[in-house]
């Protein structure tokens, strides 16, 4: 066996064009080696290390038998978990793995030691409160054990990735991960371009962006209903389905966007609207921890309760305050703006305690 690292992961939109991003720009990209395949590893590999990224999601179930072969291989096993909420609905691939990392964390993390319905905060919040039911429930693992919850760690976000989003780009770019490797998709990302002052750029053409639709998971779309509902008829939002292109440019010329929670509380827009200098209104995200984090309230951001009642009021309030708008906005992009440029310097500290070398 080597030194080198194995990365084994799915070919889908979020590895390729986010979750695996700073793996493809690594500065030492020649350390890693990338498949699919749990057979190829378990066979062929002679690597010591494996990060398994994004795995057991589709289809949504744990092979713990191939998780115990691939611990009994591997002299360091670490697992990336990738939903966009703070649940863990996979908690029993901890105790095959010496360290699991996942996008977002509770703050308390004695949470994971309950069921929660629909396997989020909020999902159970509204199961319990409004009484909506999933057809397609199920109960979740839970975990309390100190030793199993020490392994949990902080990575990094969706806001770490391909911007402005290119729905067919995109999917070449995963069919051509398939053809010829993960490596691949490094050629579809967008054009990089340096993040200037997006606020300047902002013509402020619309209000309130609340583009927004239902999930098919009653206790998910919950929150997404409510909010509809209390801003069906006001003008001052724009609703309904509109093309990626146009989503895209009502986003970079509008005052705010509104980024409701979805199947987790992280969503591509809240980094959209960031990168477009729009002030981002947002149920509170003070239960989590994550990275790279734009969650700071009345900071960086306008939370407002999870069943929106408070909403509209918020969107009044800063669309008549101009100046507190573009401040909270400006200190958004530039806290962003100054996480990713530490990127590379997080990433190698993360692959050194995997490695279990000191950073």
């Amino acid at each position: 066996m080597t030194n080198g690292i194995t990365v084994l992961a799915i070919h889908d939109r979020i590895s390729c064009f986010h979750s695996l991003r700073p793996f493809l720009f690594s500065r030492h990209p020649r350390r890693f080696t990338f498949t699919s395949s749990p057979e190829w590893c378990l066979t062929r590999d002679r690597n010591d290390v494996l990060i398994m990224v994004r795995f057991f999601i589709k289809p949504d179930c744990v092979n713990e038998d191939l998780l115990r072969r691939l611990r009994a291989r591997y002299k360091r096993f670490a697992f990336f978990h990738d939903d966009a909420g703070g649940g863990i609905p996979r908690l029993q691939v901890l105790p095959h793995v010496d360290l699991f990392y996942s996008k977002a964390l509770f703050r308390d993390r004695s949470v994971y030691g309950r069921p929660l319905y629909g396997k989020e905060l909020y999902s159970d919040f509204f199961h319990r409160k409004y009484n909506v039911t999933d057809p397609d429930h199920r109960e979740r693992p839970i975990e309390s054990r100190p030793e199993q919850l020490a392994k949990l760690r902080l990575s990094w976000n969706i806001g770490v990735g391909d911007y402005p989003r290119g729905k067919l780009r995109q999917r070449v770019g995963v069919a051509s991960s398939l053809a010829f490797g993960f490596a691949a998709s490094k050629l579809f990302y967008g054009a990089a371009k340096a993040l200037a002052d997006p606020v300047a750029s902002n013509k402020g053409l619309f209000p309130v962006h609340a583009r927004i639709g239902l999930v098919r998971r009653p206790s998910i779309a919950q929150q997404r209903k409510l909010i509809l509902e209390r801003i069906n008829g006001d003008t001052d939002f724009l609703v309904g389905e509109v093309s990626q292109r146009r989503f895209n440019f009502e986003i970079a010329h509008s005052r705010i966007t509104l980024s409701p929670f979805g199947w987790g509380e992280l969503c591509l827009r809240d980094f959209e609207t960031v990168r477009a200098g729009s002030l981002l209104l947002k149920p509170d995200m003070s239960h989590l921890e994550t990275w790279p984090d734009i969650f700071r309230p009345l900071e960086t951001y306008v939370p407002f309760d999870w069943e929106g009642r408070s909403l509209v009021d918020q969107a009044k309030l800063y669309l008549r305050d101009e100046e507190s708008r573009k401040r909270i906005a400006h200190r958004a992009f530039e806290n962003y703006r100054d996480q990713l440029a530490a990127l590379d310097d997080r990433f190698e500290s993360v692959i050194s305690e995997i490695a279990g070398k000191e950073p």
